[in-house]
């Protein structure tokens, strides 16, 4: 069992502090340094899933993910992640995209989309209350969403935390084919158009290997988002 977070000696309440670029996020939890963490993926159990907790954890680079209480922070040893410039598209989606009539759009239906995620799979760590929680993030211009209409109808979509110039995918799902993934692929190329350096995935999946995403260890990755922070 990862060890419980608890508060740091001052209990100050979380903030976000404006800098000259990206704000610097700070938590009243007191986690954990991934120094010595090795081949274990769970940094701690506890805090909460409030915006500055959020925050505070993507830009160090871990992230919740449970089904059930208490709250889990992974900070897997190998990150699955995917560099500006080397998306890679299939023979079969290349297709898709040309005959796709597909209407994309940004934010236009984020609690739809989080809780389509949610009802596809069977099992999901998209509770309720992570739900809430990015909603939330979404209220606040932090979290995002890309979707895909056919005919006015929610056919599929991607949402996701946007940090400088790192995104962090979340979850995906259509429900006509493909539609995701072009979700997916407008997302990308809207991104690396403002200055993305690279997209998290996370842990290793059959979408993230689709389009050509591959493992780093935890240090490298953790360099990556140091420089994409900046």
């Amino acid at each position: 069992m990862p060890p419980k977070l608890n508060l740091p000696h001052s209990e100050a309440s979380g903030s976000v502090t404006r800098g000259k670029s990206l704000p610097v996020f700070t938590t009243r939890y007191a986690f954990p340094s991934t120094e010595g963490l090795g081949e274990s993926m769970y940094l701690g159990a506890g805090a909460d899933l409030e915006p500055d907790t959020l925050l505070y954890a993507y830009s160090h680079g871990f992230f919740p993910w449970y089904e059930k209480p208490p709250i889990l922070w992974c900070s897997p040893p190998q990150r699955t992640v995917l560099r500006a410039g080397e998306l890679h598209i299939s023979r079969s989606l290349k297709k898709a995209l040309k005959r796709s009539n597909l209407e994309i759009r940004c934010d236009s239906s984020f609690t739809e989309v989080i809780r389509l995620c949610a009802r596809v799979r069977p099992e999901t760590w998209i509770t309720d209350e992570m739900q809430s929680a990015y909603v939330k993030l979404f209220e606040l211009g932090w979290a995002h969403s890309w979707e895909a209409y056919e005919d006015s109808r929610l056919v599929g979509g991607i949402y996701g935390v946007v940090l400088g110039r790192a995104a962090f995918l979340e979850s995906t799902f259509h429900l006509q084919n493909n539609a995701g993934k072009i979700a997916l692929v407008n997302m990308y190329e809207q991104l690396l158009g403002s200055g993305a350096q690279f997209f998290d995935f996370q842990v290793p999946s059959e979408i993230a290997e689709s389009f050509g995403a591959y493992e780093v260890p935890r240090a490298t990755f953790e360099k990556m988002l140091r420089q994409a922070l900046v």
